[in-house]
């Protein structure tokens, strides 16, 4: 029998994917590993994934205010 689950295809950088990767090894949202810049992942994960990304973009981001006057 098939069964069927609603999915989204996202492309991404590899570094971005090995961050994917990692998480997905805490909790299975990965449907399929297409190549080094692309992903199917379950619709339901889409939030925590974009909000995990977010908050790794903003922790290795320069910041101007941090510097010095």
């Amino acid at each position: 029998m098939v069964k069927a689950v609603k999915g989204t295809f996202i492309e991404c950088d590899p570094a971005a994917r090995e961050v994917l990767l990692r998480l997905n090894s805490e909790e299975k949202f990965i449907i399929e590993d297409l190549d080094s810049t692309h992903l199917f992942i379950n619709s339901t994960h889409l939030e925590r994934v974009q909000r995990a990304l977010d908050e790794l973009m903003d922790a290795n981001t320069y910041k101007a205010s941090n510097l010095p006057s």
